[in-house]
């Protein structure tokens, strides 16, 4: 598969270089969309991650759910990919880095048992490497501590179950929310009807743990202590819900959610996670050109010795918007936008280390193709917005 895709344009828009392709660095511009020879193949990309020589790993489900894997150099040029076989599939949208090796969670068919995998970036493969049997469905995966990880899962007889796995990827521990009966079928009608954002993650050097996740009253963003014991949670709906949290200064949050078919971005909000509140009493900002149906993402990030927060969403005609704030003053300072005459969906925005980032989003080429698109901005066009 390592020939599957092709890049149809790799349009260098910014380039400090001599036409000597050797003097190509990676604090240069790309923007990179990639395609499928074969045109039969839709592709959903997932998450990116930088990798250690600068270039990038990018997950992806095809239209059947199955497992797909990108490489990409530091130039936006294709190194190589690789697609699973047909009984794996429903990846968890989420890359880690341990080691020098990246891995991610998906499913295990027919059961949909959750599974590890391992990406060996020299070796351009990727290997299961564990199954949790007892645990299907899942949702979302990330690090809580440098030696430990977090994962949600969705149990057909119980509902949401939050798992603590250690450095070597054993589970120390698994809790349970609810009894939720013929959970699989109401997970199916929710995911059927709704842009469902399922994320895990912590704050406070990992005491607090939040999981956002579909309880019996809805979709709740839910606090945890250490232990995965219930502290408290923001109350929502079947369709109003909280799209993503992002963990800021001294316990402090960012918020994007949806209430009554209106957007919302909150910016440094204090979280009380001792205590159980619906999801109108946090206000915000109200976000009027944000297509809700899509994501709605924030990312800290440092250039020099001054921190930002920028919230990054899709726009309803079809641009991605990227709103810069002060992390100290949380005033905003600027606006850019992105794309052109292909629509974009944004699906993650990553920091680079040399202080620039990339933004991984889904293109739909003629109304009807959806092939994956990676732009990487330099830190130098990050200085000329700010």
């Amino acid at each position: 598969m390592r020939s599957l895709l092709i890049i149809i344009s790799a349009i260098v828009l910014f380039s400090s270089c001599t036409e000597d392709l050797m003097e190509f660095t990676p604090t240069e511009k790309f923007n990179s969309i990639f395609d499928n020879p074969s045109e039969g193949l839709d592709f959903k990309p997932l998450d990116a991650i930088e990798t250690e020589d600068g270039g990038f790993l990018v997950l992806s489900a095809l239209a059947n759910e199955e497992i797909f894997i990108l490489k990409i150099s530091n130039r936006g040029d294709f190194q190589w990919s690789s697609q699973l076989e047909a009984q794996y599939a429903k990846a968890v949208p989420h890359l880690i880095k341990k080691e020098g090796q990246y891995y991610f969670m998906g499913s295990t068919l027919p059961d949909y048992a959750a599974t590890l995998f391992e990406i060996k970036d020299l070796e351009q493969s990727i290997e299961a490497v564990r199954t949790y049997t007892a645990y299907r469905n899942p949702l979302a995966f990330n690090g809580l501590t440098p030696e430990s990880y977090l994962l949600l899962t969705y149990n057909d007889t119980t509902g949401t179950v939050l798992s603590k796995i250690l450095d070597g990827f054993a589970m120390e521990w698994a809790r349970r929310y609810d009894n939720i009966k013929n959970a699989d079928q109401k997970l199916e009608n929710f995911q059927n009807s709704n842009m469902a954002d399922f994320f895990v993650g912590s704050y406070n050097s990992g005491s607090v743990i939040y999981f956002n996740s579909l309880r019996n009253d809805g979709m709740n963003l839910t606090y945890t202590d250490i232990q995965g014991i219930e502290t408290g949670k923001i109350r929502a709906s079947q369709r109003d819900m909280i799209n993503s949290v992002l963990p800021q200064g001294d316990g402090l949050l960012a918020l994007n959610y949806i209430f009554r078919n209106q957007a919302y971005f909150v910016n440094n909000y204090q979280p009380i996670a001792k205590d159980s509140i619906n999801l109108q009493v946090l206000g915000g900002e109200i976000v009027q050109d944000r297509l809700i149906v899509e994501n709605s993402l924030n990312l800290t990030f440092t250039v020099g010795t001054a921190e930002y927060l920028v919230n990054a969403y899709s726009t309803l005609d079809g641009r991605i918007k990227l709103n810069f704030y002060n992390s100290q003053s949380g005033k905003q300072v600027a606006i850019k936008y992105l794309g052109g005459v292909d629509p974009l969906e944004i699906v993650e925005i990553i920091p680079t280390e040399d202080e620039g980032m990339a933004i991984l989003s889904k293109i739909i080429i003629a109304g009807a193709k959806e092939r994956i698109n990676l732009l990487k901005i330099p830190k130098e066009e990050i200085l000329e917005i700010l």
